[in-house]
C-alpha cells in the first residue's frame, strides 16, 4: 500500500516538475517578445527627440508587397485580435487567418505574431 502511495506521489511530483519546464519555456519566449516591444517604444521615443524618420523606403516597402488582406489581419495583430477574433471580424476562416500569417511571416522575414506587429510597427514609422 505504502508503494503505491509513493509511486503515486512520485507521478505527481514527475508531472508538475514537467510542467513548470514548460511553463518557464512559455515565460521567457513571452518577456523576449516584451524585450522586443520595449526595445520599439525606445526606438519611437528617440525618433520623436529626433524628428527624423529612420526608416528607409526599402524598409517601407516589406509592408508594401502585403496583400491587402495580409495587411487587415497585421492591423488586427497589432490590436492583439486572436485568430479566432480576426476570422469573425474579417468575415473568413481561422485556416484562412493562418494561411494569411503563415505567407505575411514569411514576406516580413519573421517566425510569430509579436516579431511581426514590432516590425510592421517600426516600418510605419
Amino acid at each position: 500500500m505504502a508503494r503505491s502511495y509513493e509511486s503515486a506521489l512520485d507521478q505527481a511530483i514527475t508531472a508538475m516538475l514537467r510542467e513548470a519546464a514548460e511553463h518557464a519555456v512559455a515565460l521567457r519566449r513571452t518577456l523576449e517578445q516584451v524585450a522586443q516591444l520595449a526595445a520599439l517604444r525606445e526606438q519611437v521615443a528617440r525618433a520623436d527627440e529626433d524628428a527624423g524618420n529612420h526608416f528607409g523606403d526599402n524598409d517601407k516597402a516589406v509592408l508594401t508587397r502585403l496583400t491587402r488582406r495580409e495587411r487587415e489581419v497585421l492591423d488586427q495583430l497589432v490590436h492583439g485580435r486572436s485568430n479566432r477574433q480576426i476570422a469573425t471580424s474579417l468575415g473568413i476562416s481561422e485556416r484562412t487567418v493562418k494561411n494569411h500569417l503563415r505567407n505575411m511571416f514569411a514576406k516580413l522575414g519573421v517566425t510569430d505574431r509579436t516579431s511581426a506587429v514590432v516590425k510592421a510597427l517600426a516600418k510605419q514609422r
